[in-house]
């Protein structure tokens, strides 16, 4: 019996092998699935940017859309939405971390902190960008990271934009349209809410009369 022990110990050794070249990922329950939005929620202009925190031009983007909020916020209703692009390789990781943040309420907070550090989307950069937010729990964001539970999340995202035949970041929706000069959006959204006002013929030449 004995030339037969490899029969019992081959098994154990394939076992082993598959439990260190593959971890269990811990365990991790999904905190918060819904949108990221800035704003008024019940405002009549609707703006959705497709975006990947990788993307040079979705940078500045980052900037118009904080003036935009600055400007319109109590007019305007702005929802973030993942697209990250595949010859981005850090995009991916870099969107996970932030919905990793939006499960404790620190989705804005944590993008804050993404496009301003395009160059350091490393792992090692996301983490040392979750230690920086206050109030996050930096614990507890680590579990949620190294779950890979929020990926599912981000692709959902991926997959609507593909769906939609979008190709390119950012990608902006304005009340459900596709805007093809997102670098228009200011002057647009401003002639919508403040929209030239025509003067009255008789009022004008009556203010003109001595």
């Amino acid at each position: 019996m004995k030339k037969y022990w490899w029969i019992l110990v081959i098994p154990i050794l394939i076992i082993g092998a598959w439990l260190i070249f593959n971890p269990k990922k811990p365990g991790y329950t999904e905190l918060n699935a819904g949108p990221h939005l800035q704003g008024n929620p019940d405002a009549s202009i609707s703006l959705v940017e497709f975006s990947d925190f990788q993307c040079p031009a979705c940078q500045a983007a980052f900037t118009m859309a904080h003036d935009l909020i600055a400007n319109y916020g109590d007019k305007i209703k702005l929802e973030y939405r993942h697209f990250p692009l595949p010859q981005h390789s850090y995009a991916l990781g870099a969107a996970v971390a932030a919905e990793c943040a939006a499960d404790q309420g620190k989705f804005w907070e944590y993008y804050d902190l993404l496009f301003p550090n395009q160059a350091k989307l490393t792992k090692a950069d996301l983490s040392g960008y979750a230690a920086q937010v206050e109030g996050l729990n930096a614990d507890l964001w680590q579990v949620c990271a190294a779950s890979g539970v929020k990926e599912k999340r981000v692709k959902a995202d991926l997959a609507e934009a593909i769906k939609q035949g979008f190709n390119s970041t950012p990608t902006f929706l304005l009340n459900g349209q596709k805007v093809e000069d997102w670098s228009a959006l200011p002057g647009i959204i401003q002639s919508l809410l403040q929209p030239a006002v025509s003067l009255n013929p008789a009022a004008s030449a009556t203010s003109t009369v001595k």
